[in-house]
Parts: structure tokens; C-alpha cells; sequence
């Protein structure tokens, strides 16, 4: 160990003793790896080839991959409304007419207080065609993670070759890309737990700024299911540094300090999401645990099928899309699974960064067999994704470490890759000659591998750079095994239903919105409104996501800039949602009875409290409904789906609802911002005081002035904003504003969050040089 080796607060790699023949099988891996910063470059360059040449064939093959479900209405259009809505670079943090949906701060999936989402909500700004917006995303992911996954693999000593393979694998492993494809924080999140990994590892100068970015992004991601996985990394590595230097003084050496400090710095950055979503949390509702055994069993996957999951493979995840959901989403890099026959565990336990992979892929399979609703977290079948990004870096750094070949490991391997296909048929006959051919490729693949590694006295390059590319193209070429059997399945699907449908497109398990519109022009040609808001009150939305009836579910309304009352949901207001029940979607599902029934003291229903003076009633809506507004209210126009009606008060803006205070007149922003009040209202009050109702949703962090002077705020039944007023009020200005506590605190944080990070980065780079220079074993991922 060297004296700069031990100032940056990691030892050398260590020697694993192994016999002779394994040690030059280890040999054979390495072997791949030219040495220089040139040939560094060559590796990352032809991953990024082969990377982007996978998207672009997928993109051709399927070109709305990534356009469905929640991308097309929650996540697309919510993440291209906030950067039409950027004001000096910043979002706002509020829309109040989309109701309990309009607090972006409190759903950290948005991004609203994260200056990383920011610069995503500027790159939306560049194309008014989802697609391409929906592309642009995943290729920044995969590509994100799969550069990540190079650079650990690369650090722990993986030939070029077999890094390459592994991190196509991984960036387009089953999970990630179907799943994750309309969930995008989700890939967001898991693109930053390699280099976060790298950043607590690498005895590299670089490291503490990588391992500050990837803290914040992490942590700010809006994934909350990942960060379990992130501690794992920190003990794994705490474990793995303190065993290899003998001692814990090891974290205290100026790399470790560095570290520490970085980690804290972005811990920092991400403050303020992290706090707006807990200062919420006491107001939010989720799921609750089944009440009869505690466990609904729903997205809970098969451990068969989490452990052995390959290409073709319909996964069963317990109901969630279907008793077996048709979707090929259980594969990961197709020889990781039978390469872990070739690994000596024992040994390859005592090398750097297996015990870290173990500990964090043990830990993700343990997960995935979670009940349904554990706290805040539900359907723990999303945690395949880690299992499927761990796997691979763990086979790969254990068979780079511990390498053992021999004819029961190769049967084994036989055995496994059987297993495989095994399984994969007994899910899905009909796809047999799908599954035997995955298999076929599979064997293939791992025969190249065997071959491409197989320890002799003598390495003929002619043999094993052939066998190595066989590894890599059908490392590169797996998910288009799943996406073409995906094809044949709607074609059979269309058949059995005698339906016509676009031919060549792959079977989606989630909503595929093949009727909505690509582009912001067809979005806003549909909406039945455009730059305005109204209530919509819609109790289900057709199949086309009520595209042919120009209300849209979810999001899909803020691409018209129609903001509805109401928008997608991953979590509630609690309170709210007991008097006024939306779905995920953003739909009604409310008894009218309790709808039309009082809203506290406020003389009025909860119908007429939370609603705009416009409102678009489905003509499907319950009779109560249609009767009251027909009643009370002014039709104002029709539609084919929808009664517009008007409401004619004396109540400006979102009051509507008063007792002793008259309001003269109203001047409320469309949407809020930190620095700004939300509204601002001209009013008095007789010689008993007063007070007015908003139709706002109460969250911590709302406050009110007088002409001024603060006044208290409170709530109607904890739902909606009420205030009191005080007697002998002429004409006061009232201004409500709303600032929660990571609006707050955003530019202190994430000043002294940054200048952390820096200064951790700093150190490292002063301490280095301090040292002596790093040996050349140890200069492989140098940067």
C-alpha cells in the first residue's frame, strides 16, 4: 500500500489467493484492458455506441416505448407544463386549480424544490413532440446507468469487453425499461445508485464530487424506494474499508473525511424536497395495510421467478397487471445468472466490492417479498429493478475475483440457464419457441463467456475476442427477444379478439394510449379548453383516456394549459379526499350524498365549497349531481361529454364561502411561487369580525397578513384554508401566501450544500497531491 494510496482513505486492491488456474482465468479477464487514458476513452466510446444504437433500433421498433401510462399522464405532461412555467429558471410550487393535485412541492415525484428537475424542465422547453421528449428522457437514464455501471465495473478490474456487456445489460434490463418507462422517477433515481456506489469507492479525487451529485440526485429523485438500497452501499463500503485497512481510522484518513462531507453537502441540496414532502406527510394519505391478515399479497413477485427471471419470462407479481402480467420484465444481463456458477464464493467474498454488491442484491430480493403495503411503501415487486442491477456487477466483480471453471460449475451453469427456460414455459406455453430460443442465446452467451475466459497456458486472441463478442451482442440484442415476442402477442391478442389494430407493435401490460396524441398541437386541438381552468367533475374516464372527449386524465390537461381541479395522484390529502374521493386518476368517485352534504359551519355542501364558478359535468354523472346543478346553477354551454356550468356570487377568486366580511376585490396569481403571494384580497368586516373560506387545500406553510400584520390561518374540518378576521376591518389588503419549509430553506441549503460538496472535492485534490502518485494498479478508472 502506498503512502498517497492510504491518504485518500483506501487500501490497494488486494491479492485474492487462488490456484493456479483460476488466477490466470482472472488474468484472461483483465487481459481485455488496454492500459492508458486513450484506451479508457476507446471503452466508454464503444459502450456509448453500442448504447445509443440499441435505443435508436428500439426507437424504430417501438416508437412509443416510453410514451404510456403514467409518462403520458402524470409525469410527461406535468414535467413539460413546469418548464413552460419557468420564471428565472425556477418552477412554481403551486397551482391551487388543480385542488389536493396542485401542491407540487408536496410531491417530491415533480421535482419543484430540486434544482436537478429544473434543468429536465429546461430541456423539456426544447420540443413540443413527446416523443422525442419521452426519448430524450430514457436515453439520458439508461445511458446515466449504464456509464455508471461501466465505471464501477472498470474500478473493481472487469475486462473491457465484459464491463460493455454488463452494462448494456443492466441499462436495459426488464424492469427499468418496461416498467420504468412510464414510472420516470424511477429510472431517474436507479441511473445514480452506480455512481454513488463509485463515489463512496474509488480512491479517486474525483470521488467526493461524484458522491455529493449522486447523494442529492438520489435523494431528491422522488424515488423514496431506492434509498434503502443507498444505505446498503454505505455499510457495504464502511464494511469492505474497514476489513481491507485493518482499521476503522481508515474513514477519518482525508479521502474518508472527504466523503463524509460531500455525502452531507448533498444530503443538503435535497433538503428542501425531502423536507416539503415530511412537513406534508401528516396531512397525506396512502394505501393501508390489508386489515384482515395485514398483507393483500398484491405486487408481491414470485421468488422463482425474481431469482431465475430471464428474456421471456412473464413474471408473476401476484395480480398486479393481471394474474400473470404479459410483460417481459424479470431479465437482467442474460449470463448473470448462470455465470454465478463460475464464481468460488468463498474466495471471492474477501475482494473489494462483493460483500457491497451481496449485501445490496440479498437486500432487494428480500424486499421484493414484502407485503403489499409496508408503511409509506407499497408493491414491492418495484424493488426487481435493484435486484436486476445488482446482479450482474455482483457476478461480474465475484468472477473477476474469484473465477473457478470446471465440469459440475459448467453443468451447473447448464443447469441454470435450463431452469430458465423451465420456467419461462411453464408461465407463458404459448411462447415456447420464444423461450427455447432465449435459451439457445442464453447458452450461447454463456459458452462464449466460458470460452472467453477459459484459463490455459497459453490465450490465443483469435479464439477469445470472438467468443467475447458473442457475449456482447447478445447482451445488446436480449431486449429485442422480449419486445418482438411482445408483437407476436398483440397480434394474437388482436386475433382471439377479431380487433384491427397497428400492426407491429408489442403488447403493452400497462396502458399503452396508442389514441392520444404525440405533440403538444394534437393535445391542445383536443382539450375541450385551453389556458384556462374549470372543476371538472367526471366519474371514469373512457378507454381513450377521455381523449375523444377533450378532458384528459391525470396530468394530460396541463399540455393544453386546462387546469381542471383535480390532476394524478400518488398521494392524498387526506382529509380533502374524504369529502371530495378522486382516483389516482384524478376522477371522482365520491357518493354524491356526501358531496352535497355540509361543509362544517360554512352554510354551504363540500360541492359548492370546492368548486370553481365553471364547472364541466360528466353527462354520466350521478342524477343528485345533475339535478343540484340544474337546479342552482347556470348552464353556460354543452358538449358531447360535458354540461358547462356557471356560478353567480358575490365570492371573487378561490373565496367561496364568508361570514361577516365582504370582499371587494380579488387578485390571485395562476400559480404560486415562493417570493409572491397567492392571492391578494381587498376586504372588510362589520363590528363582529369575520371569517372566509377558500377553496384551497389547508397545507402547513400557508400564512396570511393583514394589511400587514399576520393573521392566523386555520382549516375547515383540517380540508380546505379558512381565516379569521378581526372586527372594524376598512377595506384591508388580505394577502395569502405559501411558502413550506423547503421553499424556506432552498437557498441556504443548497448554497451551503454546494459549497460542502466543493470544498469536500477540494480537499480530496489538495490531500492527493499532497501524497505520493497513485500506482499504476490503481490508475484504471483514473479521471
Amino acid at each position: 500500500m502506498t503512502a498517497h494510496t492510504q491518504q485518500l482513505g483506501r487500501p490497494a486492491l488486494p491479492p485474492v489467493p487462488a490456484p493456479v488456474s483460476a488466477a490466470r482465468a482472472a488474468g484472461v479477464v483483465a487481459g481485455h484492458r488496454l492500459s492508458g487514458r486513450g484506451a479508457s476513452l476507446g471503452t466508454y466510446a464503444a459502450y456509448l455506441v453500442l448504447q445509443m444504437l440499441q435505443l435508436f433500433v428500439l426507437s424504430r421498433l417501438a416508437p412509443r416505448f416510453f410514451w404510456l401510462d403514467d409518462s403520458q399522464g402524470q409525469f410527461g405532461p406535468m414535467l413539460w407544463w413546469l418548464g413552460q412555467q419557468l420564471e428565472g429558471g425556477r418552477p412554481p410550487i403551486m397551482a391551487p386549480e388543480l385542488g389536493m393535485a396542485g401542491n407540487l412541492a408536496a410531491d417530491m415525484q415533480y421535482g419543484a424544490l430540486d434544482p436537478l428537475h429544473w434543468g429536465l424542465m429546461a430541456l423539456s422547453r426544447l420540443t413540443d413532440d413527446f416523443l422525442v421528449m419521452s426519448w430524450g428522457f430514457a436515453a439520458l437514464c439508461v445511458v446515466l446507468l449504464g456509464t455508471g455501471v461501466l465505471t464501477v465495473l472498470r474500478h473493481y478490474g472487469v475486462g473491457d469487453w465484459l464491463a460493455i456487456a454488463g452494462s448494456l445489460g443492466v441499462a436495459s434490463s426488464g424492469f427499468l425499461l418496461w416498467y420504468g418507462g412510464s414510472w420516470w422517477p424511477l429510472m431517474w433515481s436507479v441511473a445514480w445508485l452506480p455512481w454513488f456506489w463509485w463515489g463512496l469507492a474509488a480512491p479517486r479525487r474525483s470521488a467526493p464530487l461524484v458522491l455529493g451529485v449522486a447523494t442529492w440526485a438520489l435523494l431528491a429523485s422522488g424515488n423514496p424506494y431506492v434509498l434503502f438500497f443507498a444505505l446498503a452501499l454505505v455499510g457495504g463500503q464502511v464494511f469492505e474499508q474497514i476489513r481491507d485497512a485493518g482499521s476503522w481510522r481508515v474513514l477519518l484518513q482525508p479521502l474518508g473525511v472527504a466523503r463524509t462531507g460531500a455525502a452531507v453537502g448533498g444530503l443538503l441540496l435535497a433538503l428542501p424536497t425531502l423536507l416539503a414532502t415530511v412537513e406534508t406527510s401528516p396531512y397525506m394519505s396512502r394505501l393501508d395495510p390489508d386489515p384482515l391478515v395485514g398483507n393483500a399479497a398484491f405486487g408481491v413477485t414470485n421468488l422463482a421467478d425474481v431469482l431465475l427471471g430471464g428474456p421471456t419470462l412473464l413474471g408473476q407479481t401476484n395480480s398486479f397487471g393481471g394474474t400473470l402480467p404479459l410483460v417481459p420484465a424479470m431479465y437482467t444481463m442474460v449470463v448473470a445468472v448462470a455465470a454465478a456458477a463460475f464464481v468460488d464464493w468463498r474466495r471471492a467474498l474477501r475482494a473489494p466490492g462483493v460483500v457491497t454488491a451481496g449485501v445490496v442484491y440479498a437486500l432487494a430480493v428480500v424486499f421484493t417479498q414484502l407485503p403489499t403495503v409496508v408503511a409509506m411503501f407499497r408493491y414491492p415487486f418495484r424493488y426487481l429493478v435493484v435486484v436486476q442491477i445488482m446482479l450482474p456487477l455482483l457476478v461480474l466483480i465475484g468472477l473477476r475475483a474469484a473465477p473457478r471453471f470446471s465440469r459440475g460449475r459448467l453443468a451447473a451453469a447448464g443447469g441454470l440457464v435450463l431452469a430458465q427456460t423451465l420456467l419461462a414455459v411453464f408461465r407463458a406455453p404459448v411462447f415456447l419457441s420464444w423461450h427455447v430460443l432465449a435459451g439457445a442465446l442464453t447458452a450461447l452467451a454463456v459458452a462464449g463467456l466460458v470460452v472467453a475466459l477459459r484459463p490455459g497456458e497459453a490465450i490465443d486472441r483469435r479464439r477469445t475476442w470472438p467468443a467475447a463478442a458473442v457475449v456482447v451482442a447478445i447482451s445488446w440484442s436480449a431486449v429485442f427477444l422480449g419486445e418482438q415476442m411482445m408483437v407476436s402477442l398483440q397480434e394474437r391478442k388482436n386475433a382471439l379478439d377479431g380487433a384491427a389494430a397497428d400492426a407491429d407493435v408489442p403488447l403493452r401490460n400497462l396502458p399503452a394510449g396508442r389514441e392520444l396524441g404525440t405533440t403538444v398541437p394534437a393535445y391542445q386541438e383536443r382539450s375541450l379548453r385551453t389556458g384556462t381552468s374549470a372543476t371538472v367533475i367526471d366519474y371514469g374516464f373512457d378507454g381513450d383516456m377521455g381523449w375523444s372527449d377533450g378532458v384528459l386524465r391525470s396530468n394530460g390537461n396541463l399540455v393544453a394549459d386546462f387546469l381542471t381541479g383535480t390532476g394524478s395522484y400518488a398521494v392524498w390529502h387526506a382529509a380533502l379526499n374524504e369529502r371530495w374521493c378522486r382516483t389516482y386518476e384524478g376522477a371522482t368517485c365520491q357518493d354524491p350524498a356526501e358531496l352535497l352534504s355540509p361543509a362544517g359551519d360554512t352554510g354551504t355542501s363540500w360541492l359548492e365549497l370546492l368548486s370553481e364558478d365553471t364547472v364541466l359535468l360528466d353527462r354520466e354523472a350521478p342524477e343528485a349531481l345533475t339535478d343540484h346543478f340544474a337546479r342552482e346553477w347556470t348552464v353556460a354551454e354543452e358538449s358531447n361529454a360535458y354540461v358547462e356550468y356557471r356560478r353567480e356570487d358575490d365570492l371573487p377568486g378561490r373565496i367561496t364561502a364568508a361570514s361577516g366580511v365582504t370582499v371587494a376585490a380579488a387578485d390571485e396569481a395562476r400559480v404560486v411561487r415562493g417570493d409572491e403571494p397567492l392571492g391578494a384580497y381587498t376586504v372588510s368586516t362589520g363590528a363582529d369580525g369575520g371569517w372566509l373560506a377558500f377553496r384551497l387545500p389547508y397545507w402547513p406553510g400557508l400564512t396570511a397578513t393583514l394589511d400587514g400584520e399576520q393573521v392566523a390561518v386555520g382549516a375547515v374540518e383540517d380540508a380546505v384554508l379558512r381565516i379569521e378576521l378581526p372586527a372594524g376591518v376598512a377595506a384591508g389588503t388580505l394577502e395569502v401566501s405559501y411558502a413550506p419549509l423547503g421553499e424556506r430553506l432552498l437557498l441556504p441549503a443548497t448554497g451551503v450544500g454546494a459549497l460542502l460538496v466543493v470544498v469536500a472535492w477540494g480537499w480530496a485534490v489538495v490531500a492527493g497531491r499532497r501524497g505520493a502518485d497513485v500506482p499504476a494498479a490503481a490508475r484504471r478508472d483514473e479521471w
